[in-house]
């Protein structure tokens, strides 16, 4: 989920962001409020300056390894350019932590994106999706060439890949998808749980893979930096449940605007929960430490209360162990510095293993289950009393 430093967009008038979901915005977006159509899985975005989209699988395989699929019309260091570069970033874990990165590049003569459907042709790399219940990516080894993506070099491209998701709970969107930033947006749709099947090759070497994994598709015309002080995004699958948290907080120039998005699956898949509204969630930071290398306070303990008709939800997190910490920050010449500093920007990126605890009540009947969870914490902002933090 995590983006790179892009050129910043200046606002001279102050918003506030929400969650597209009233009648008149359905309505002037032509999208049903009660189905998600097969349309809204295809190209929804354009090569225009500013605007970005991609297509992103995460997969835990029964063997401990993980992968992360990226299929993107445009690269984030193109995106405030015009025209698309089309490209595929393959991230593969080994179970001991042995890392494989396969960036593919391609010219867009060489691509093609339906707009009325998930199907995508980069080259001999394909995704095709079937109505957001189904899917299948192919990629095969390719010749030689540098490639450099999110700040890395690949030149050997070797994976293959052959592989087949098929959706166990129903598509989540928040209202139209759409979160207004004034005359911008971010779109966000997503799959919490897939079982993904197939065949993988890394380093020459071809296995069968089994496992659970994660889908969505974004897009937008404003840099995440900028519409965002910060985020905190995880899911897992915890006893019975499988849980979606992905709690934004809009820039302090759009008000600073909680969007807290929430989910509980069963182990059938149906939907037990979903919270889209600030106004049924509370957020309070139990306990916080400052990051030795960045200087920034993160919560230690955090604790969610969602509240619905019948059902009542606290969700906490507490005891992370910091996995990866990009200060992207201080990565910046002085001069960027000093103009993220007259915005009130100090991006970090902070990925955690912690502790969780969700405790469920429905119709007077409390369950209650722990488990480990891998979240991020993004956070582009500087320490603010109004940011529904501290």
């Amino acid at each position: 989920m995590i983006g790179t430093i892009q050129a910043m967009e200046v606002f001279i008038m102050k918003t506030t962001s929400r969650i597209m979901n009233q009648p008149q915005d359905y309505t002037n977006l032509h999208i049903d409020p009660h189905t998600i159509a097969n349309w809204e899985d295809g190209r929804r975005d354009t090569d225009q300056p500013g605007h970005g989209e991609i297509w992103y699988f995460d997969c835990s395989f029964d063997d401990q390894s993980t992968l992360v699929l990226g299929f993107r019309p445009k690269s984030v260091a193109q995106v405030n350019q015009a025209g698309d570069n089309p490209n595929v970033a393959i991230n593969y874990t080994a179970a001991d932590g042995t890392k494989v990165d396969d960036y593919r590049a391609y010219t867009p003569a060489q691509a093609t994106m339906a707009t009325d459907h998930c199907e995508l042709n980069f080259g001999p790399s394909q995704l095709t999706g079937d109505n957001w219940q189904t899917y299948d990516v192919h990629i095969e080894p390719e010749a030689d060439q540098l490639v450099e993506m999110e700040g890395k070099r690949t030149t050997k491209h070797q994976t293959a890949a052959d592989l087949r998701f098929v959706a166990q709970t129903q598509p989540f969107r928040p209202g139209s998808g759409y979160i207004t930033f004034g005359d911008y947006y971010y779109n966000f749709i997503c799959i919490t749980k897939l079982t993904v099947t197939g065949t993988l090759t890394i380093n020459g070497v071809t296995k069968a893979v089994h496992g659970a994994a994660y889908y969505n598709h974004q897009w937008f015309n404003i840099s995440p930096m900028t519409a965002f002080h910060h985020w905190l995004w995880g899911r897992q699958n915890i006893g019975q449940y499988s849980v979606l948290i992905y709690d934004m907080v809009a820039a302090e120039k759009f008000g600073l605007a909680q969007i807290p998005l929430f989910t509980i699956d069963d182990a059938q898949g149906h939907r037990l929960f979903e919270n889209t509204d600030a106004a049924h969630t509370e957020v309070e930071v139990l306990d916080s430490y400052v990051q030795a290398s960045t200087g920034k306070r993160y919560p230690k303990k955090i604790r969610y209360t969602f509240t619905g008709d019948t059902t009542t939800v606290k969700y906490t997190i507490s005891d992370p162990q910091e996995i990866n910490v990009i200060d992207l920050f201080s990565q910046q010449p002085a001069a960027v510095q000093a103009q993220m500093t007259a915005q009130h920007l100090q991006p970090t990126y902070t990925r955690y293993l912690a502790t969780s605890e969700l405790e469920l009540t429905q119709n007077g009947q409390t369950t209650t289950v722990t488990g480990p969870i891998l979240y991020e914490f993004n956070y582009a902002g500087v320490e603010n009393d109004q940011a529904h933090l501290f």
